[in-house]
């Protein structure tokens, strides 16, 4: 029994054993810290210079919108570029943000303009840093070893929300904002030398003419288009960007300030509690070596986290609060890692740029949502507003279900490839072949 325990131990971690993962998981966990730590001080920021629940959606809307703008571009530089020299400058222009805030914040010239420009500047950066780090998993991995390491990716998004947000919280109880992003910018520092000692192997010259690209843009939404399954998982991400993730960046700030009555370190508690659930969710997906049917599994986890929602906005303690919050965050994160999983291993190499940067086109809607959620906040209340978007993340994904759950359950998990013992990338299969 205790074999059969480190075995399935080392299954759960078993892409940590190649170094090139290794630095990227533990660029991966300081990046996430980071983008934590910086959500909950730039809430608790703008709030208090502001006092408005607008202002925070605004701000929200504000930072992930260049996601909106740049993201398909920043896909397809990142299928012909050299991503680890992008993953270097997107993380020297965050880590020059943080540092900028913490001064304005440390001298007491911050003004609610600069909360605006950071946020603009760092989300764009954000734009161009995701969907290369998502793409370059593939490239540190043998085939079999791909599910496991993007779970263990989400698992290091997910223990850096009760990591990077609880420390935010614990922090802004010693020190005021700017100690939070001093401590942010050397974080960011860590991150730049872990990419820094990667040492990735050379991607394969592409045969013919060099295309522009827009021509590399266009050759994504074909493909994207040509593959049912990557298209109905893309489409069904907008569902939750739009509707569910402003939970996080808009309602768990205003429940933890706002309803319960928390405070500032409140803000970090409620989001990391949230993150005990995400980092739950994204250890069982890593012990799982495949699901057989991942497309009906996505929507089971909508209708969850859609009811987890109805059910914080009817939650009136901090307990039953933080629980269902760890709830919800057990189902986002194991949905992006299924999501993920789906649409690397449907997709070719050298389209996996393309293809995740699609997903982060929609998830450059949540400042849609999140504009939705300021817009009815001021109306209705934070609870009552909470209440209609979860029961619209349940509705549409009922709708899902019924409209399209043959198309869903045909999506296969578990996907074995040929020459496993090779990384991906140097194995690249010509676009439009079906894997």
């Amino acid at each position: 029994m205790r074999l059969g325990s480190r075995r399935g131990t080392g299954q759960t971690f078993r892409a940590l054993r190649h170094r090139n993962y290794r630095l990227l998981w533990l660029g991966q966990t300081g990046h996430s810290a980071s983008l934590w730590m910086d959500q909950v001080a730039r809430a608790v920021l703008i709030l208090d210079l502001t006092h408005s629940a607008f202002m925070l959606s605004l701000v929200i809307a504000t930072r992930l919108a260049p996601i909106l703008v740049f993201g398909l571009i920043a896909g397809a530089i990142a299928d012909r570029s050299d991503r680890r020299q992008i993953l270097m400058v997107t993380q020297f222009v965050a880590m020059g943000t943080h540092i900028f805030l913490a001064v304005m914040v440390s001298t007491g010239l911050v003004e609610t303009w600069h909360v605006f420009a950071t946020a603009l500047v760092s989300g764009t950066a954000m734009a161009f840093n995701q969907p290369v780090r998502q793409s370059m998993i593939p490239m540190t991995v043998p085939r079999e070893d791909l599910l496991n390491a993007v779970a263990l990716n989400s698992t290091a998004l997910s223990l850096m929300r009760i990591g990077g947000g609880s420390l935010a919280g614990a922090l802004l109880i010693f020190v005021d904002v700017g100690g939070v992003y001093f401590i942010n910018a050397a974080i960011y520092a860590f991150v730049i030398l872990t990419t820094w000692m990667m040492r990735l192997p050379p991607r394969p010259r592409a045969e013919g003419p060099r295309t522009g690209i827009f021509d590399d843009l266009r050759e994504g939404f074909v493909y994207v288009g040509s593959n049912p399954n990557l298209g109905i998982v893309t489409a069904l991400a907008l569902i939750l960007f739009v509707f569910g993730f402003p939970y996080q960046q808009v309602f768990v700030p205003l429940l933890a300030k706002e309803t319960l009555d928390l405070g500032n370190s409140g803000v970090g508690f409620l989001a990391g509690a949230t993150g005990v659930g995400a980092f739950a969710g994204s250890l069982v997906v890593a012990w799982k070596s495949s699901v057989a049917r991942p497309g009906i599994q996505l929507v089971i986890n909508m209708l969850i986290f859609g009811g987890a929602l109805v059910a914080i906005s009817l939650q009136a303690t901090v307990i039953g609060t933080a629980l269902l919050l760890a709830l919800a965050g057990s189902m986002t994160v194991t949905y992006m890692a299924f999501t993920n999983g789906i649409l690397l291993e449907h997709s070719t190499p050298e389209m996996h740029g393309r293809v995740m940067s699609l997903l982060s086109l929609d998830r450059g809607l949540i400042p849609v949502g999140a504009i939705i959620a300021g817009s009815l906040i001021p109306a209705l209340g934070i609870r009552p507003a909470l209440f209609i978007m979860g029961s619209v993340v349940v509705g549409l994904s009922g709708l899902v279900l019924l409209l399209a759950g043959k198309r869903l359950g045909a999506i296969r998990g578990g996907v074995h490839f040929e020459m496993e013992s090779e990384p991906m990338e140097a194995t690249p299969v010509p676009v439009g072949v079906r894997q």
